[in-house]
């Protein structure tokens, strides 16, 4: 479980730092052809329209080993900020926005579901509680590096995929070998 913690406050310190370092990028230098609102609403609608996808698949993937799954969205979300940081274009943001909202949901999801099937009914509040504020506490983190990084885009998308790198970096390999041992699935509700 500390694993999928980690993952994901890697997801959740991407969101932060998208939000802040893409509100004053693209209010400064908005995307090819768009006023600034329009850039940002691009951006937004694709980040809102891939958290929704997120929790469909969700959904659909309820019973399924949420370790692997973590790991599968931790390395579409590095891949797709790699691309957004060398093919830097308005496509590429979109893309990063709306892969970075359904990456982030479906991690979630599937931590939500590692704290229901490992953490002691009589804890599980606490653990809840616990992880929340973990999370939110890295998407300040990933806010206030976004805030205060220099507004280009290449070292912007390049710090996104420095973020996701290090979440991987340090929950990958735990999380494949959690998946290995054969860690029981989840309950269905």
């Amino acid at each position: 479980m500390f694993h999928g913690l980690q993952a994901n406050a890697a997801h959740r310190a991407l969101s932060g730092f998208l939000i802040f370092f893409l509100a004053f990028l693209l209010r400064e230098h908005p995307m090819a052809g768009q006023s600034a609102a329009v850039s940002l609403a691009i951006v937004g609608v694709s980040a809102g329209v891939g958290n929704a996808c997120g929790t469909a698949v969700g959904a659909w993937l309820r019973a399924r080993g949420p370790e692997v799954i973590i790991a599968t969205v931790l390395g579409l979300a590095l891949g797709t900020a790699v691309l957004a940081a060398v093919f830097f274009s308005t496509a590429a943001v979109a893309a990063l926005g709306a892969v970075a909202g359904f990456t982030q949901a479906l991690s979630k999801l599937s931590l939500d579901a590692m704290i229901q099937r490992d953490v002691p009914e009589e804890v599980r509040t606490s653990a809840f509680a616990r992880s929340e504020t973990l999370l939110q506490m890295a998407w300040v983190v990933g806010g206030g590096i976004g805030i205060a990084l220099p507004l280009n885009a290449v070292l912007g998308m390049s710090v996104a995929a420095g973020i996701l790198a290090l979440g991987a970096a340090t929950s990958v390999r735990g999380l494949l070998g959690a998946a290995r041992r054969g860690t029981p699935h989840p309950r269905v509700a």
